[in-house]
């Protein structure tokens, strides 16, 4: 249902799944990606957050939270969940060195968000190349 991006299907399985495990990091992950889909941002933070207390080792889950608190405005923390999100993904996940690069540019670390942004590029992440090339047009999108 994730995959074929039927959110609300989604969000009631998963919600129904937790009736059964109620301590499924899986399920809860499954159910924050569906709100966060659905801009139920402070559902989907609330789903993250249990889900990474069941199991935290989870580096997409990490980076979900990231997106979350982004979109919910709060950049100092999203640059945090990217980071750990970078961590597990052993600087190898091209999708959070991104994702960091926005949060640190939005902080006003432009000069170590180029160098996330260029770390991306060089794992072959096309959208962190039209960052570079379009001086930080994309970033101002994602706010609207």
């Amino acid at each position: 249902m994730l995959e074929a991006k039927q959110y609300v299907q989604a969000r009631d399985f998963f919600a129904y799944k937790l009736n059964d495990f109620p301590k499924s990091a899986k399920a809860y992950y499954g159910r924050a990606y569906a709100n966060f889909h659905l801009k139920n941002y402070f559902s989907a933070l609330y789903d993250i957050e249990e889900s990474i207390s069941f199991d935290n080792t989870v580096a997409d889950a990490y980076l979900l939270k990231g997106k979350i608190l982004y979109y919910l405005e709060e950049y100092d923390q999203a640059f945090l969940e990217f980071d750990k999100a970078d961590w597990h993904y052993r600087n190898e996940n091209p999708v959070a060195l991104r994702w960091r690069g926005i949060a640190r540019f939005q902080l006003g670390q432009r000069r170590l968000a180029i160098d996330d942004f260029n770390k991306a590029v060089a794992l072959g992440d096309e959208d962190a190349n039209y960052i570079l090339i379009t001086s930080f047009e994309y970033i101002r999108n994602l706010a609207e």
